[in-house]
C-alpha cells in the first residue's frame, strides 16, 4: 500500500534551469571563467552540485575545483531564485496527494542550504513532511542513503513509498532503495535518457501523475 511520495527537486517539483544556469554563471564570472549555456547546465545538472561544478568549469581550471565549489554554495546559498517557478497542475495534485492522506518529502542532490531556502520560500505551502539535501559526509544520490533517511523521517517502508524524478540519477535512486519510481517527462532528461536507465513508468504531467499516484494509493 503506498503512504508516501518522495519528489526530486530541480525538473520535478520546480523549475529551476534558469536559475542554476544564472547562478552557476555569476560564480563563473566571479571565478574568471567563461559562462555555460542554459542547455550544457539542462545536461550538467542532477548529480549534486559539485558535480555540476566540475562540468562547469573549462578544462584549465578543474584542478582548482575545491576553490570554485566553495565560491558556487556561497553564490547559490544567497540567490534570489526569482528565475525558478513551479511546474502546471503541480499545486492540484500535491493537494490530492495530501487530501489521500499520503506523506510527501522532497529529496535532492541540491545543496541543504540552497533546498532549506526553498523550503521557506516557494516549497512553503505545498506540505512537504521533509526537504533533505546534499551535506557533507553524505553520499549524494543516486546513493540511497538521503531516500533512507527521509523515509525514516515518514516513518514508512520501501515498498510503501515511490519515488517521483525526471533524472537517471532518480531512476538508478529507487532502484538502490528497493522503491517503485515514475519518471516525469516535463524536467531535464529526455524519455531516452530515462529508458536508458531503466526507467518503466512515466508521466507527462502533473495531472497524469496524480492519477497514477492515487491508483497506486488505492491498490
Amino acid at each position: 500500500m503506498l503512504k508516501a511520495v518522495l519528489f526530486d527537486l530541480d525538473g520535478t517539483v520546480l523549475h529551476t534551469l534558469p536559475d542554476l544556469n544564472a547562478c552557476m554563471n555569476e560564480a563563473l564570472r566571479q571565478f574568471g571563467c567563461p559562462p555555460v549555456t542554459m542547455e550544457q547546465s539542462r545536461a550538467f545538472v542532477g548529480h549534486g552540485g559539485k558535480q555540476y561544478a566540475v562540468q562547469a568549469l573549462p578544462p584549465e581550471k578543474k584542478k582548482d575545483i575545491d576553490a570554485f565549489y566553495t565560491l558556487y554554495q556561497s553564490v547559490h546559498v544567497h540567490w534570489n531564485n526569482t528565475r525558478t517557478k513551479p511546474f502546471p497542475h503541480e499545486e492540484e495534485c500535491l493537494a490530492a496527494l495530501r487530501e489521500r492522506g499520503l506523506k510527501l518529502a522532497v529529496v535532492t542532490n541540491k545543496s541543504q542550504g540552497a533546498a532549506d531556502v526553498l523550503k521557506a520560500t516557494l516549497l512553503k505551502e505545498y506540505g512537504f513532511s521533509a526537504v533533505i539535501g546534499n551535506r557533507a559526509g553524505v553520499p549524494v544520490k543516486p546513493d540511497p542513503a538521503t531516500t533512507f533517511e527521509a523515509l525514516r523521517l515518514l516513518v514508512v517502508s520501501a515498498d510503501e513509498a515511490v519515488f517521483v524524478g525526471d533524472g537517471d540519477t532518480d531512476v538508478q535512486t529507487a532502484k538502490n532503495a528497493g522503491m517503485r519510481c515514475v519518471s516525469v517527462l516535463w524536467g531535464y532528461r529526455s524519455r531516452e535518457q530515462l529508458l536508458a536507465a531503466g526507467a518503466s513508468q512515466f508521466a507527462e504531467t502533473f495531472l497524469e501523475l496524480k492519477d497514477i499516484l492515487l491508483q497506486m494509493a488505492a491498490e
